[in-house]
């Protein structure tokens, strides 16, 4: 269990970090040319593992054709967090993104979708979520605040 609690922080911290320098990116290359980079960097990146580590690539005639849009699902993603990210800012971005990622995941949970174990809903996931999109909605309002005081602070200080 600590070892999926530690690749998930890491795996956070990849995305935010990754969601930024792709939309830095995004200025000088623009958003498809971004994402195609992105993905070759990736791709070049996963096979120096899969040459040292090995891997079953004789399973790819054995999977299901509709798991192959998991390389569609990762365009969708690079492609729509960077494109947030320029347009709500990092923290509000990762925010509504990490609710919407909790719901899709409830989603696949509830369902048993994709062959996952199905779970039942619980009260404690609902005042999870509940809590998790009140922080989002309470984060806002803070940042907007801030946002005006400080603008404020600099038209006063001319």
């Amino acid at each position: 269990m600590i070892v999926g609690i530690i690749c998930s922080a890491v795996a956070g911290a990849f995305i935010s970090v990754q969601a930024a320098v792709n939309a830095k990116m995004n200025v000088y290359l623009g958003a498809w040319a971004t994402t195609v980079l992105v993905f070759i960097v990736g791709l070049l990146g996963s096979l120096v593992p899969l040459v040292l580590f090995g891997g079953n690539l004789q399973g790819l005639f054995d999977i299901s054709p509709i798991y192959a849009l998991g390389g569609l699902l990762g365009v969708g993603v690079v492609f729509c967090v960077m494109r947030s990210i320029q347009l709500l800012g990092p923290t509000l971005s990762v925010s509504i993104i990490l609710v919407s990622q909790l719901i899709w995941a409830l989603g696949v949970d509830l369902t048993g979708a994709f062959g996952m174990p199905q779970l039942s809903l619980s009260s404690g996931q609902v005042i999870g979520l509940m809590v998790l999109l009140l922080g989002v909605i309470v984060f806002k309002q803070s940042q907007a605040t801030a946002l005006q005081q400080e603008t404020s602070n600099e038209a006063t200080s001319r």
